[in-house]
């Protein structure tokens, strides 16, 4: 038998307005039929779509199945679709307000369903009035040691100098995550606050004088020791950790940074004979002082 006699003949048994809905015929082991003479052949087959357009292609046996589960009085499809549309529309109740209007959850647990609460806020509101909080022991001593603690600036001028002689090409926030990352590291190793060992580190090297080159306007020229300020001495200690860190194996100059800094400030570092030597050529040069 042709599938076109199939079809026309499933057309006028099953009701075109099951067809058009979509009539799901399911053969499975949890429907449980009105008969037992039900093959499990018939039981285990998967759900199906009848519907307008498939029914050209429908299998052949699936119609046949069809037609004799109707002929001896089992549930039919359209039965069977009838229930999961009324499954589906009580399902959709439950994400609806009165079945039409979008689920909403601001205004579904409001009091009068009209007006919108903020429940974040009622919650918010509610541990502040209800609840008040109690500082534990540890709490309470930490608060009394911190209490006379100055609290820290947002930025120190001396780091933002020395990140700005770091910086190349006007690339700042580089120089300044390099002098970030820096830092950090020294703390991790030293557990120290970074800022003020790297202060105190630049103190103890910063030279106090540097030689400048004069001429009195004849061939000889002397070097004549010069006394520096406190920023001139903070960017010459700096320059010598910037150089040193240049020879230092890591492709990270914050690392290299890092290390530097903390060789420094256990006394080993290079700038410390760069000072001692500049110090004593001042020395030597000192009879020079009054020709300036």
């Amino acid at each position: 038998m042709s599938l076109q006699i199939l079809a026309r003949r499933a057309a006028s048994v099953v009701p075109r307005s099951s067809v058009n809905a979509a009539v799901f015929v399911r053969y499975n082991s949890s429907s449980t039929p009105s008969s037992t003479s039900s093959t499990p052949a018939q039981q285990q087959q998967p759900a199906q779509s009848i519907t307008s357009e498939s029914l050209d292609k429908i299998n052949a046996s699936q119609l046949l199945g069809a037609l004799s589960a109707q002929a001896r009085g089992d549930k039919t499809a359209d039965e069977d679709a009838r229930e999961w549309l009324a499954a589906i529309r009580e399902l959709r109740k439950d994400f609806t307000q009165n079945g039409t209007a979008p689920f909403n959850p601001l205004r579904a647990f409001s009091p009068d369903e009209d007006a919108e609460i903020n429940l974040v806020q009622q919650a918010l509101d509610a541990s502040l009035h209800d609840s008040k909080f109690v500082p534990t022991q540890e709490q309470q001593a930490q608060l009394d040691r911190l209490r006379d603690v100055a609290i820290p600036v947002k930025t120190d001028p001396t780091i933002q100098y020395l990140t700005n002689v770091i910086m190349r090409h006007g690339r700042k926030a580089r120089a300044q995550r390099i002098m970030s990352e820096a830092l950090y590291l020294v703390h991790l190793s030293t557990r120290r606050d970074p800022v003020e060992l790297l202060k105190s580190t630049l103190e103890r090297m910063s030279p106090l004088l540097k030689l400048r080159r004069y001429t009195d306007g004849g061939a000889r020229a002397e070097m004549v020791p010069v006394a520096l300020s406190e920023r001139q001495r903070t960017r010459h200690a700096w320059n010598w950790i910037v150089e040193a860190s240049d020879k230092r194996n890591s492709k990270s100059f914050s690392v290299r940074l890092a290390n530097e800094i903390i060789a420094a400030s256990n006394g080993s570092g290079s700038g410390f004979s760069k000072r001692e030597q500049l110090h004593k050529s001042g020395i030597a040069a000192r009879s020079f002082i009054k020709k300036l």
